[in-house]
């Protein structure tokens, strides 16, 4: 599992390495956030490179911010921009990933679906497969066949390393025990290191001391 066991290399997406300071900034906000009413306002940026953790309880609307984010909702009052771009416009197409339940078909097995996934993405998921010990077991069989926690580690697998340049996830930690969310932290940091900006929101200790900042939501 730990990436320094890994025997093979996990390379970063072909754009982290024309990334520069003036490009640092991928996502902005000065909005409202909500449904049909205001949840809160934020105005701030999050750049490359570094893991932001939304903090709050229960209801706080770390979610409806993420999916405001992400383009997902459109914000109440105010603007989002995803990488210079209007979310929903061809210019932010594929910059981010929003990272959840995926929909995966009952009648392909794990890795029918991973084999399609790296067919439309291009990502090899062979050294993911070895992180996150996703065995031929697990490969073999249905994702309703899983546990909660081998199903959370597939789902991970399956989202974190498209060639996206955001990750916007909503509680990743959930159904794993504490030596995945361990590992799932310092993956988060590898990530960032890559050029991606990943924003989360988490009841995690763990995950909160993997982020470089953690922004309180009330």
């Amino acid at each position: 599992m730990p990436r320094a066991n890994s025997s093979a290399a996990f390379s970063p997406p072909p754009w982290a390495s024309r990334l520069s300071a003036n490009l640092a900034t991928m996502l902005t906000i000065d909005a409202d956030y909500g449904h049909s009413a205001a949840l809160g306002h934020l105005n701030r940026s999050f750049d490359v490179g570094r893991v932001y953790g939304l903090k709050g309880p229960n209801g706080a609307g770390k979610s409806t911010l993420l999916q405001t984010l992400g383009g997902e909702l459109s914000p109440l009052e105010g603007t989002v921009s995803i990488d210079g771009a209007a979310p929903g416009s061809a210019a932010a197409a594929g910059s981010v990933v929003s990272v959840g339940d995926p929909v995966f078909l009952p009648d392909l097995t794990v890795g029918e679906h991973f084999r399609v996934l790296s067919r439309r993405s291009g990502v090899n998921f062979a050294e993911v497969h070895e992180l996150w010990g996703i065995d031929d077991a697990i490969r073999n069989s249905a994702v309703s066949s899983l546990s909660s926690g081998q199903r959370q580690r597939v789902y991970l697998a399956a989202q974190l390393y498209q060639p996206a340049k955001a990750l916007l996830i909503d509680e990743p930690e959930r159904h794993l025990d504490h030596t995945w969310t361990a590992f799932l932290a310092e993956e988060l940091r590898h990530l960032a290191a890559n050029g991606r900006c990943v924003v989360l929101a988490s009841h995690s200790p763990a995950i909160f001391d993997a982020c470089d900042e953690v922004v309180e939501i009330s």
